[in-house]
């Protein structure tokens, strides 16, 4: 059976090129947590709370429903707090996890790796990264990712679910000669975000088994991926040829 010829691959940003999880994605939940008690949340609930014990129950709220936007007010009503005095602290706890700040950040180890070797097979490497503007330019400048000579463009979009990652993907198949989208590749650790996306839109969908969605399981036949990796360097033993069209195999 004849490989897909794959011209170009879009790979998501955190979780997929570097480790979000452990190197920034806790240390934010942790940072909120800060940002509430200073707010006066120990007060509002009418006995100490420590950064530990409510970091412990941010994390545990967030694995029960991995909605980022609704966190903080979730986390508020469990610890009885209500009315405007939540809303109020709710948008402390969710603008302080959104604007921690960026830094020591580093890729995967096989992420050049990955990325010299697909640009000199002649294929064509986007990055597709949703969330607040500034914080990913931030991301990919720290990563060097904006100067890499491997990466032909960096789509940002906002907190969206997907739908803006939608349209990005759209456009990359609009950039396309041949406007194949089974020439195109997308790797994330998303299956309601880019691996929804990707599959809806006819392309290939490898998901990143990893960092903070690892556990997340797929809810519909349009989030299951057609491939899983553990390592961006097993891109390489799926079936696919990589490569613009005029390549050898």
């Amino acid at each position: 059976m004849k490989r897909p010829r794959i011209t170009t691959v879009v790979f998501d940003l955190d979780d997929t090129l570097y480790d979000c999880y452990h190197q920034r994605v806790l240390a934010a939940h942790r940072y909120a947590c800060r940002k509430l008690l200073a707010a006066g949340l120990s007060r509002h609930v009418g006995r100490p709370l420590t950064i530990a014990s409510l970091l412990r129950l941010r994390i545990k709220l967030f694995r029960q429903e991995r909605f980022l936007n609704t966190l903080d007010t979730r986390l508020c009503a469990a610890l009885g707090v209500r009315g405007r005095t939540a809303r109020r602290l709710a948008k402390v706890g969710r603008d302080a996890y959104f604007s921690y700040p960026v830094r020591n950040l580093h890729l995967f180890p096989d992420t050049l790796p990955t990325l010299r070797r697909l640009h000199r097979s002649g294929a064509r490497v986007h990055i597709v990264t949703a969330g607040y503007l500034h914080i990913q330019r931030a991301k990919i400048r720290l990563l060097g990712l904006d100067r890499s000579p491997y990466v032909d463009r960096v789509f940002y979009t906002g907190l969206t679910r997907g739908r803006g990652k939608k349209g990005k993907l759209r456009r990359v198949l609009r950039s396309e000669p041949e406007r194949n989208p089974r020439r195109i590749v997308v790797v994330g650790d998303r299956p309601d975000s880019e691996i929804r996306v990707a599959r809806e839109l006819g392309m290939w969908a490898v998901r990143r088994r990893g960092g903070e969605f690892a556990r997340f399981n797929s809810r519909t036949r349009r989030e299951h991926p057609h491939f899983s990796i553990r390592h961006l360097r097993q891109l390489f033993s799926l079936p696919f040829d990589f490569g613009a069209p005029s390549s050898p195999a």
